[in-house]
């Protein structure tokens, strides 16, 4: 027997061995003459302290025995790991089959595993960011619905005053800069900010130093802190550049620090869309408050970020922003609880749009894990049932039912290790292709990757599905008679009847998840193609889009540069006009379904005026040309802008339907006069004109007030420019750039793209929740189809015997075929059932994902179950086919 399997009791050998020695110690005083009693005396005390010695002996036995047990177990070990690896080489077809399921399933875990660690769990790469805070103003958006507000200037210095709770904190706005240094203009990201941005965020630059208070005087120098990446891209990061200086949008500005490598807050997709931050931000200059700003309290355009002080709870933060909000409201809006402050943690910040989303995907994905680990079980079963002959002869030699077991387990965990290793590779490729279905849309996508949280994850997988395999086959083979099994008995011995039903209720429990998935994959299906068919109220084909921005320098001043800004758009917009193929041209601030909208307060002239804080709210465009034909929006009554809207002329503005159908019941909008918030100057502006609605948020919002100012009179430094044209509108690119060079060199095009890639992007996030889990749900009805075919297959295999009986006493083919085929439809059967009611209950997750279905969807359930049921008789009916051609003389003779 092996030294593993010999228990040892070191003290009753001890005992016995110093019991020995006594004796013939004992024997050797009495040969010498002395009596018994003194002979026994005499030898204990020639002997020592027997009890010192019988505890060292102990000690020493118990050692060895367990260096003896460790030698034993690793040489256990590396035998289990040779012979694994032997009889794995030696079955390619069963190894490769499981390898390959395990793969699929871990791979698709991780691969959202690896998203939902970099989104939910990762940490923000910033200096403790738990005390991390955004700080917000609680309001109402266009569509009434509750929204985060930014805060203004004079606001956030309330805020800086009156909340010690607040170690630290920055305020920062989107700035776009055109950079002109070496080949050409380019529109870089900015942001400016309050000097204390990067110790707020600790976030110190890599070389160089951030800013300081008297960087934001007014008068002071242009200085300029750029990220690491646009530090090696344009500079190949020589450290030289400290010092020197670049120029920004037509001004110089010196670079005195260069971000550390990953820095590139803020990240558009982490924050309201409304802010228009960029995906990431290049460059960073100081934020300098002017008396405009502070005079305009109600003008909220900045997003602050702050630290806690140690010790102190978001709980205590929000309790002193609530009593600022209070005081505020009653010092401003007399005590009517109109405004509202509050912080919010960045993380949860970055993460609140897509948690949900995340979630469920990592649950549909874990459905599939389940599914292929099934599939894995129901191989070995199938493996080790035809492993019985050599499982009884190692037993009949001796070994134990432990030593089968490590066998067992050693086997599987070959297996679900090398299902892992190809996981991660497939994770490493998934999380890329995951990424790009939702370019710039995923907050911290920058922070998403295969890291050590991943590689433990599907370690963890693999182990733990690797024991539960093994624990499995061991059981199963433990069950085995041995005297068939050595005798080389028929395959009808490989399995009772609970254990076949085992192998069904396996198979049916995957049809049952493949079943759900497919059913959400349908409801989102559904609901992706309603959302293709609204009418966004203009037109995607044939027109070309492009952002243009106008340099604005260090500080906006709508009154001294504005005339410059509306005599460029208005002759790029002529120019474009002209262009071959282009039938319309016009250009807006705000591009529907974009992103990036922008709303306002307004109120009628002539009505009692609303209260502070009461105006309603709609969503505003400052356009020029003639935006409205070249987007395809459709003019309902009135006019549109024309040449004769000049600055000097009587203020004009167009609304949509929608805001004429809530504010002026009647449908007379044009004539009345409306003050809107969003005005740089103030006064009324008469309507003139009546436009069709417009989803300017996204497809499945509902649609909101809007009204439309010429730019000429609200000038602009950045607009939408928009081309309809009458062929390929990407045909008329390298025309624009030229002529955008003749009129202003210093002048980039950026985001160029067709109006109906915008309209498909504004799909990006429905198209990415549809096409994982549509792929999830292809995957494990394969899985689930797979395993049908196996255990049918394995139940003709083991009823052979009896098949071969029926085809001998006259059953015809035909009812051998129904045989199979009614066993086969039972497990699906019950597996559809199963899903149905499952998928009733688990579809309920999806109801904010769905645009106009319901979760109980009959079309989609049956859809659903037929698909499954078809799939699943076409998976029996190869086996049963098979049984129907069987020889009966063949299958008796084998017995």
């Amino acid at each position: 027997m092996p030294r593993s399997f010999r228990f040892i009791n070191s003290k009753r050998d001890v005992a016995d061995e110093i019991g020995f020695h006594l004796e013939m110690r004992t024997r050797e005083f009495i040969e010498r003459g002395m009596s018994p009693d003194d002979a026994r005396r005499a030898a204990a005390a020639s002997f020592g302290d027997v009890a010192a010695i019988e505890a060292a002996c102990r000690d020493e036995r118990a050692m060895r025995a367990r260096e003896y047990a460790r030698r034993d177990w690793f040489q256990g070990i590396g035998l289990g790991l040779r012979v694994a690896l032997r009889g794995l080489w030696r079955r390619p077809a069963f190894t490769a089959a499981a390898t390959l399921t395990l793969t699929l399933g871990i791979g698709a875990a991780a691969s959202v595993f690896a998203i939902v660690s970099g989104v939910l769990l990762r940490p923000l790469p910033y200096k403790d960011p738990a005390r991390l805070v955004m700080l917000w103003v609680s309001g109402a958006d266009a569509h009434g619905a509750a929204n985060q507000l930014p805060v203004s200037a004079a606001t956030y210095l309330d805020i800086t005053q009156a909340v010690p709770a607040l170690a630290r904190s920055a305020a920062f706005r989107s700035w776009p800069y055109t950079l002109s240094e070496g080949s050409g203009p380019e529109q870089i990201a900015g942001v400016k900010a309050t000097p204390a941005l990067f110790a707020t965020l600790g976030a110190r630059p890599a070389i160089g130093r951030d800013f300081t208070d008297a960087d934001a005087l007014p008068g002071a120098p242009k200085v300029v802190v750029i990220s690491d990446a646009l530090w090696r891209r344009r500079w190949g990061g020589d450290p030289s550049i400290l010092g020197k200086p670049i120029t920004l949008s037509g001004e110089r500005s010196t670079v005195i620090g260069v971000a550390r490598p990953g820095l590139a807050f803020p990240r558009g997709a982490e924050l309201p869309s409304g802010l228009q931050f960029p995906a990431r931000t290049d460059v960073w200059t100081p934020l300098t408050f002017t008396d405009f700003d502070l005079k305009n309290r109600w003008t909220l355009n900045l997003a602050a970020v702050a630290r806690l002080r140690d010790g102190v709870s978001p709980r205590t933060a929000n309790a002193q922003l609530a009593a600022l909000g209070k005081r505020l409201d009653a010092q401003f809006l007399g005590g009517k609880g109109r405004i509202g402050m509050y912080a919010m943690s960045l993380s949860d910040q970055a993460a609140a749009p897509v948690r949900r989303t995340l979630l469920i995907l990592l649950g549909a994905v874990a459905l599939v894990l389940v599914i292929a680990c099934v599939n894995v079980a129901n191989l070995l079963i199938a493996r080790t049932g035809a492993r019985r002959r050599e499982l009884a002869v190692r037993t009949a030699l001796g070994a134990g039912a432990t030593r089968l077991g490590r066998q067992l387990v050693i086997e599987n965990l070959i297996l679900a290790l090398l299902g892992a290793g190809g996981g991660i590779a497939l994770a490493a490729l998934g999380t890329r292709v995951m990424l790009a279905l939702v370019p710039g849309q995923l907050p911290r996508a920058d922070d998403v990757a295969v890291d050590w949280r991943v590689l433990l994850a599907a370690a963890a997988c693999a182990i733990i599905a690797g024991t539960i395999f093994g624990f499995v086959a061991a059981i199963h083979a433990r069950g085995a008679p041995l005297a068939p099994a050595l005798s080389g008995g028929s395959a009808r011995s490989t399995g009772g009847v609970a254990r076949t039903s085992g192998r069904r209720l396996l198979v049916g429990a995957q049809i049952a998840l493949s079943l759900v998935l497919l059913v959400a994959a349908g409801l989102l299906a559904s609901s992706f193609v309603r959302l293709q068919r609204v009418n966004p109220g203009f037109v995607p084909e044939r027109a070309l889009t492009a952002s243009i921005s106008f340099p604005i320098g260090a500080t906006f001043d709508f009154k001294r540069d504005g005339p410059s800004w509306s005599t460029f758009f208005a002759q790029l917009v002529d120019r474009a006009a002209t262009l071959p193929n282009v039938t319309a041209a016009g250009a807006v601030s705000s591009l529907p379904l974009a992103g990036d909208p922008e709303s306002s307060g307004f109120a009628v002239e002539g009505r009692v005026p609303p209260e502070p804080g009461q105006w309603p709210s709609a969503e505003y465009g400052v356009v020029a040309g003639d935006y409205f034909r070249a987007m395809g929006i459709r003019l309902l009554a009135g006019r549109t802008f024309s040449a004769g809207d000049r600055a000097e002329t009587p203020r004009v503005i167009i609304v949509n339907r929608e805001l004429e159908r809530r504010h002026f019941p009647g449908g007379h909008a044009i004539g009345h006069r409306l003050i809107c918030g969003c005005d740089f100057t103030p006064g009324a502006r008469e309507v003139i004109g009546v436009v069709d609605d417009v989803r300017v948020t996204a497809l499945d919002e509902p649609v909101a007030p809007a009204v439309y100012v010429p730019e000429t009179q609200m000038t602009y430094p950045q607009l939408n420019l928009v081309l309809r044209t009458s062929g390929d509108p990407t045909a008329v690119l390298p025309s624009l750039r030229r002529e955008l060079r003749a009129l202003a060199p210093g002048v980039a095009v950026v985001h160029a793209r067709t109006l109906r890639d915008v309209f498909g992007g504004s799909l990006a996030r429905q198209r990415f929740s549809l096409v994982l889990i549509g792929a999830f749900a292809i995957a494990a009805l394969a899985l689930a189809v797979v395993g049908l075919y196996g255990v049918i297959a394995l139940s003709v295999g083991e009823r052979r015997r009896e098949i071969g009986v029926r085809l001998a006493l006259g059953a015809r083919p035909a009812s051998v075929l129904a045989l199979v085929l009614g066993e086969g439809a039972r497990i699906a059967a019950v597996g559809i059932l199963a899903g149905l009611l499952f998928a009733l209950l688990a579809t309920r997750l999806l109801r904010g994902m769905l645009y106009d279905v319901t979760t109980a969807d009959t079309v989609v359930y049956a859809a659903a179950a037929v698909i499954v049921a078809a799939i699943a008789l076409m998976s029996t009916w190869l086996p049963a086919r098979a049984a129907m051609k069987l020889d009966p003389a063949i299958a008796l003779r084998a017995e």
